[in-house]
């Protein structure tokens, strides 16, 4: 048998082999399996088990027991989902079962965060969160527009932070602590410091944190630019019983971080010398009000105010030749002058929001009501700014007009490609959960509607695509609105006490952002034009999952298929010429099927030893050219064994063997090889006030690229591929003192 059949044999074998032996344990073993982790992604308290479809909770305890600095490391250990990253704009999102971008929405304790943004090199990403901060990431795998709205078209990803109350109990009225870490990927430092208390009624957390990092090192021959970067956050929550039956919790965080960059991979014979500085700043309040009111309406009702604003700028400098200072009358010229070139591009967006979420629980002979309703409305806005200036060096000379090549059309500095946009959202939404049958059968409707408008506010710096038109207007920017009804429908059904199966159709939606619909940006030079599309649809999704979990005293199993529809997909092509001059703009010319098979099972092999695994398996395909999807990953097994005798030590050998990647969208694009990789994560409590923690990652030192970082490259670009692999082995390690 070829190798590469028996490693799929291997990872397809093995999981559901022990799935069938979970299966076949339970019908030995009819007890309970201890309570797990609520999940509060849909609006009510649930165990996982509970819900029609799957929502991943990675909680506080995993997220320090992988030393985590980032999101990327939170979710390394679940197949099915990922971090999109660029060299520049660091972490640019997650991507659920193949669908990531602005296309995942992602939230944190209710506001959703920015936009992600890429144009040319520039590229913004949604990292600005600070992982210390977290007790919990929840990710609705599939779309979800009934419960969070426009943008969760392929899944949501909740962000929930600490509160005082994760420190402290009833005996323990005061909590502070100091964290220190490092990484050697990337010469990572952290150290940070937490208070808490509680004083009567009032509760308070306040965290500080920051980190020193340099540039990911790469395993094999290739390097990222070399880099110096810096982050510091603070992080602060206040809740108050104010009164019987009424909480008012107050959250503030700010997180800063800034990132020099020599940028190598810019050097060429025009280009001596390329910098980049890099910032991102985000600022978040948050004010919510709980209410315990038992009325007829509604048994709680809570109301949510959030206002945020980030700003991100890359700043870059360049000793290069420039051509902004071509004198027509003179031929010599036209070999360009020495000059600094100084370039700013912003991108800005401000937020603020309101939502009331009610809940309301009734029964009647046979039957239980469960139901969850609110209204939310949101405006963001966006802004764009690009400023771009040369200096002559022999003469000190300035311009803000740079041509690209001698005698070129030149774009005009400062400007911005799509003006300055108003966006609002609305909606209201209703989810009830019907029990019946004793309780064994779960019936869950869920209804929304929304509204969404977009407002171009155009000043002097957007000048469109006037210079093609000639101000005819004919491609002017225009008010977008739109509105939609989306549904869920989701049934569980429980065979016995720990056995239980479930099903769910859900929708989702995202309409076309300030970028698609409005974008106008004229480059005569490289003779190209982007142009505004005023009636552009928004994107849909249809989702069908279908399952089997069991849940027994040694453990718990899942296993779900999944089959998500996605149409009317946004994309930029070429739709004609005017006077040489190509014509690009965004229509709704995509529609994709990703579907597949995803299976976990946790078992207690031993009260010292325990086994957990994951399995994701899918497929994507354009169903308009018939070719594959290059953004669905690999089949992808984690197995990991954790060996624990008492609360004081542990320790976890984790493997994540990923199958090859064959089937890619474009002849000459590079495909994926099989590989496997061996971590190693152990915690040791020094003292009853100290605790260490420590990863060893990649132990084997095996050189391999993940498919994320690889994807729709060219197989003969070298450079690219070499700079894509991923780390080799290193470590982590993490010390708590608290006192």
């Amino acid at each position: 048998m070829h190798t590469k059949k028996f490693k799929h044999l291997l990872l397809m074998g093995v999981p559901v082999a022990a799935t069938t032996f979970a299966i076949q344990a339970h019908a030995q073993q009819n007890s309970d399996s201890p309570t797990e982790v609520l999940v509060t992604a849909t609006h009510l308290e649930r165990r996982p088990e509970d819900i029609a479809g799957t929502v991943t909770v990675v909680g506080d305890e995993q997220i320090r027991d992988m030393v985590a600095n980032n999101l990327a490391d939170v979710v390394r250990y679940q197949p099915g989902l990922g971090m999109d990253s660029a060299a520049r704009g660091g972490d640019e999102g997650f991507r659920i079962r193949g669908i990531g971008g602005n296309r995942v929405l992602t939230v944190i304790d209710g506001v959703r965060s920015n936009d992600m943004y890429a144009a040319g090199p520039a590229s913004y990403g949604k990292d600005s969160f600070e992982v210390d901060d977290l007790k919990a990431v929840e990710v609705i795998r599939g779309p979800a527009s009934v419960l969070y709205g426009a943008d969760a078209l392929g899944g949501v990803v909740v962000l929930r932070t600490r509160d005082a109350s994760d420190y402290l109990d009833s005996e323990n009225r005061l909590y502070t602590a100091v964290r220190a870490s490092s990484a050697s990927v990337n010469s990572q430092s952290r150290i940070g410091a937490t208070i808490a208390g509680q004083s009567g009624t009032l509760g308070s957390v306040l965290q500080l944190t920051r980190r020193e990092f340099s540039e990911q090192e790469v395993k094999g021959e290739g390097q990222w630019n070399p880099q110096d970067g810096e982050s510091q956050n603070v992080f602060w929550k206040t809740d108050w019983q104010a009164a019987a039956g009424h909480q008012l919790t107050l959250a503030i965080d700010a997180n800063d971080e800034t990132i020099d960059t020599l940028l190598e991979n810019e050097l060429s014979s025009s280009v001596s010398l390329s910098t980049g500085e890099d910032t991102t700043e985000r600022r978040r309040v948050s004010l919510s009000h709980d209410w315990q009111l038992e009325s007829a309406l509604a048994d709680s009702v809570s109301t949510h105010l959030h206002w945020q604003r980030t700003d991100a700028e890359q700043f870059t400098r360049q000793l290069r030749t420039s051509y902004a200072f071509v004198n027509p009358r003179n031929p010599a010229s036209f070999a360009g002058s020495q000059a600094e070139r100084l370039t700013s591009f912003g991108f800005n967006q401000d937020t603020a929001s309101a939502m009331l979420l009610a809940e309301k629980s009734w029964s009647s002979p046979g039957i239980s009501h469960a139901l969850v309703y609110g209204v939310s409305i949101e405006r963001t806005d966006t802004e764009r700014p690009r400023y771009r200036q040369d200096r002559q060096l022999n003469t000190g000379e300035t311009s803000q007009a740079i041509p690209s090549y001698p005698m070129a059309p030149p774009e005009l500095f400062p400007n911005k490609t799509f003006p300055d946009t108003e966006t609002k959202r609305s909606g209201f939404f209703a989810q009830n959960e019907v029990s019946l049958m004793a309780g064994r059968l779960t019936v869950i409707p869920g209804l929304r509607y929304d509204r969404y408008e977009m407002t171009p506010r155009p000043d002097t710096l957007f000048v469109g695509a006037d210079s093609i038109t000639n101000g005819s207007g004919e491609f002017q920017v225009r008010a977008f609105d739109q509105d939609k009804v989306s549904a869920n429908l989701g049934v569980i059904f429980d065979i016995n006490d720990g056995y239980s199966v479930f099903a769910q159709y859900a929708e989702g939606f995202r309409p076309p952002n300030f970028d698609e619909a409005n974008q106008a940006f004229v480059n005569l030079g490289h003779g190209y034009a982007t142009l505004p599309n005023p009636n552009l649809s928004a994107e849909t999704s249809q989702g069908f999952e279908a399952g089997i979990r069991g849940r027994v005293s040694k453990g718990q199993f899942t296993v779900s298929v999944f089959d998500n529809h996605y149409d009317d997909f946004i994309e930029s092509s070429l739709v004609g010429t005017a006077d040489g001059v190509m014509l690009f703009q965004s229509d709704n010319i995509g529609r994709a099927r990703i579907y597949g098979l995803e299976t976990s099972l946790d078992w207690q092999l031993s009260d010292a030893l325990s086994w957990r695994n994951a399995v994701s398996l899918s497929r994507g395909r354009d169903k308009i050219s018939e070719r594959e999807l290059n953004s669905v990953d690999p089949m992808t097994w984690v197995t990991g064994l954790r060996y624990q005798t008492s609360a004081r030590w542990s320790a976890e050998a984790i493997a994540t063997l990923t199958a090859d990647k064959n089937h890619v969208a474009e002849p000459g694009q590079i495909t994926g090889d099989a590989y496997q990789v061996v971590d190693l994560l152990g915690h040791y409590q020094l003292s009853s006030n100290a605790e260490l923690r420590f990863g060893v990652f990649n132990v084997l030192d095996e050189q391999y690229a993940p498919w994320s970082r690889i994807r729709g490259l060219q197989a003969s670009d070298n450079e690219a591929v070499a700079n894509s692999q991923a780390p080799g082995i290193n470590a982590r390690l993490a010390l708590d003192w608290h006192f």
